[in-house]
C-alpha cells in the first residue's frame, strides 16, 4: 500500500472509539475590534492538580478575564461565527463585522480542533457574516479543501475525492459553505472529518447572562420558555434544590391557567402566592436561565460559552456555577467574568485562567516569569501585578 493510499484511508476513517471533540486553538483577525491577529491557545500545561479541567492535553474549562471593552464578548462572537454558515442554528446578526480600520480586508478565522488523536484545521475568510470568500480544511496535515469562491480555476476550487466522492460541486452562491454543501449532499459517515466538524458546531452553545432575556447562539433552532421547560422536563424539585444551594428557599408549584401553566411561589403555608418570575430578582432570573440551559442542553452540547456569566451573581453563586461546570466532563466550556475571587487553585488552574488585552489573550502561566504552584494565591498575585497583561 502506498503512502497516498494510506493517507486516503486516514481521511475516510479517522480514529474511532470515544469521540471527544475539542477546540485546541483559535485565531481571528480583522473581526470587529481585533485589528491584528488574536491567537487563543488552549494547550494545557504540566500541572498535577485539577486534572479534571484538562482533556487530552487541552483546556476543557476556561475562565476569561479582561477590562471592559477589551473584546471578551467579541471573542465569543468570533468563535461562534462558524455556527452561522455551517449550521442552521440560531446566530445573532453582528454589526461592524470587519474591523473599522481595515474595511478593505476580509475577516479571517482559523480553528484547530482535536478529535481524539486527529487534528483538524478549518479556516475561512469573510467580508460579512454570510459573505464567504475562501474555505480551507486540513486533516492531520493533509489539505482536503481549498476553495476560493471568486476564482473558478481547478487549483483554487480543490476538494479531495475522499470527501466529495462523485458529488459535483458547482457553487454559484458564496453564502453557502462548500463544507456544509458536502455534508448535506454526501452519505453520512460518522468518522468523516466533515461530519465530526459539523456535528461539533451544531452542538455549540453561547448564551449571555444579562438582562436582555434568553439571548443565545447555536445548539438549536427552537425557542423555549424557561419555566415551561422545567415543567415539561419534570425538573421542579431539582430547580428548587438548585435555588436552595444559592441561599433561596422557595416553595414552588405550577398551576394551569388558560392555555398554559404559571410557576408560582407560595407563602404562609400556601395562603398567598405570586408568579415566580414577577418577584424574582435579576440575579435569581440569571440562575433560572443557567438551570434551564443546563437542563435543555448540557447532556448534548460539545462546547459552551457564557458571556458575563456572573454579572448578577453573589460571589458564592458564581463559585457554585464554576464547580458545577467543572463536574461536566462531556463538553468544553468558557466563561467571561470580572470576578477575581474565582482565581483560586481549588477552582481552576493557571493554564485555565486567561487574561485578555488588546489583540492578545494569554493564560496566567504565560503571563509571569514566576513558577506558579498549587499553594499560590492567584487572586492576590493578580491584584499585586504579578501577571503582565
Amino acid at each position: 500500500m502506498t503512502s497516498e493510499e494510506k493517507s486516503d484511508i486516514m481521511i475516510k476513517n479517522l480514529s474511532t472509539g470515544s469521540v471527544y471533540s475539542m477546540l485546541k486553538r483559535f485565531e481571528v483577525e480583522n473581526y470587529r475590534g481585533f485589528s491584528e491577529k488574536l491567537v487563543f491557545d488552549l494547550t494545557a500545561r504540566d500541572y498535577g492538580f485539577n486534572q479534571n479541567l484538562i482533556f487530552n492535553g487541552v483546556v476543557n474549562k476556561a475562565i476569561i478575564y479582561g477590562k471592559n471593552g477589551i473584546g471578551k464578548s467579541a471573542l465569543g462572537f468570533a468563535i461562534f461565527d462558524i455556527v452561522s454558515h455551517l449550521t442552521d442554528n440560531e446566530s445573532l446578526k453582528k454589526r461592524n463585522y470587519r474591523n473599522l480600520e481595515h474595511l478593505d480586508r476580509p475577516a479571517t478565522f482559523r480553528y484547530f480542533f482535536k478529535f481524539d488523536n486527529d487534528e483538524i484545521v478549518y479556516a475561512y475568510t469573510k467580508f460579512d457574516q454570510y459573505d464567504l470568500r475562501k474555505e480551507e480544511l486540513t486533516v492531520n496535515g493533509r489539505e482536503v479543501i481549498r476553495f476560493n469562491y471568486f476564482n473558478d480555476s481547478e487549483e483554487d476550487r480543490f476538494v479531495d475525492d475522499t470527501l466529495k466522492g462523485s458529488l459535483n460541486i458547482d457553487l454559484k452562491d458564496n453564502k453557502l459553505s462548500v463544507l456544509k454543501y458536502i455534508y448535506r449532499n454526501t452519505p453520512t459517515n460518522p468518522s468523516s472529518p466533515v461530519t465530526k466538524l459539523v456535528n461539533f458546531c451544531e452542538d455549540m452553545l453561547w448564551y449571555r447572562s444579562l438582562s436582555e432575556g434568553n439571548s443565545y447562539m447555536g445548539f438549536t433552532t427552537d425557542s423555549f420558555e424557561l419555566t415551561e421547560l422545567i415543567r415539561k422536563k419534570n425538573k421542579l424539585k431539582e430547580f428548587q434544590y438548585f435555588l436552595k444551594q444559592n441561599g433561596l428557599d422557595y416553595s414552588l408549584g405550577f398551576e394551569k391557567e388558560n392555555d398554559g401553566y404559571i410557576l408560582y411561589a407560595y407563602y404562609g403555608n400556601g395562603k398567598a402566592k405570586a408568579p415566580f418570575t414577577s418577584l424574582a430578582s435579576t440575579g435569581t432570573k440569571a440562575l433560572l436561565l443557567y438551570f434551564a440551559w443546563s437542563t435543555a442542553a448540557f447532556p448534548k452540547i460539545s462546547f459552551l460559552f457564557i458571556d458575563e456569566f456572573d454579572a448578577f451573581f453573589h460571589y458564592e453563586s458564581a463559585e457554585l456555577i464554576v464547580k458545577l461546570l467543572n463536574e461536566q466532563s462531556n463538553f468544553q466550556s468558557m466563561l467571561t467574568t470580572h470576578n477575581t475571587y474565582l482565581m483560586q487553585n481549588r477552582l481552576t488552574r493557571p493554564d485555565c485562567c486567561f487574561l485578555m488585552t488588546k489583540n492578545k489573550i494569554s493564560n496566567l502561566y504565560e503571563s509571569t516569569d514566576r513558577e506558579i504552584r498549587e499553594a499560590h494565591n492567584l487572586e492576590k498575585m493578580y491584584i499585586n501585578g504579578a501577571f503582565t497583561e
